[in-house]
């Protein structure tokens, strides 16, 4: 089965990270650091230099779903990995390519890896502590 970016993906509009599946709205506080931030963490995930630096969301959508692309054409059992190691849940994605039907699921997959990337960056925000005032107390 060949997957292909349509020609409404490929001129999408994508204004945020998680738009397209509606699911989480998330308050972005540096856009562009978000950005950064989402692409380092795919840098580790992914492990090459798929993810280059992007202007935006859209170029870092893009980016990914031409990846998630070439997964699907050539090393699904890569992409399966990937998914699991994300934790992207698989009635979700389940759901999401039976709902989106005729849109390409490359782009429907990367939206999903990019959501659930900001939401760990952002639980792990939400419980940092800050460090110990006393030397003593550091490991």
């Amino acid at each position: 089965m060949r997957f292909s970016p349509s020609a409404s993906s490929k001129n999408s509009n994508f204004p945020h990270p998680t738009g397209a599946t509606g699911r989480v709205k998330l308050e972005m506080q540096d856009p562009l650091n978000d950005i950064q931030v989402v692409q380092q963490e795919l840098k580790k995930l992914i492990g090459q230099e798929m993810v280059h630096k992007t202007d935006g969301w859209s170029e870092l959508r893009t980016a990914l779903a031409k990846w998630v692309n070439e997964l699907i054409q050539h090393n699904l059992s890569e992409l399966i990995r990937v998914l699991y190691r994300v934790d992207i849940s698989e009635n979700k994605l389940k759901f999401l390519l039976r709902e989106k039907v005729g849109e390409d699921a490359a782009f429907i997959i990367a939206d999903l890896i990019i959501e659930r990337q900001i939401q760990k960056i952002k639980t792990r925000q939400q419980f940092q502590q800050p460090p110990p005032d006393n030397e003593e107390d550091r490991w």
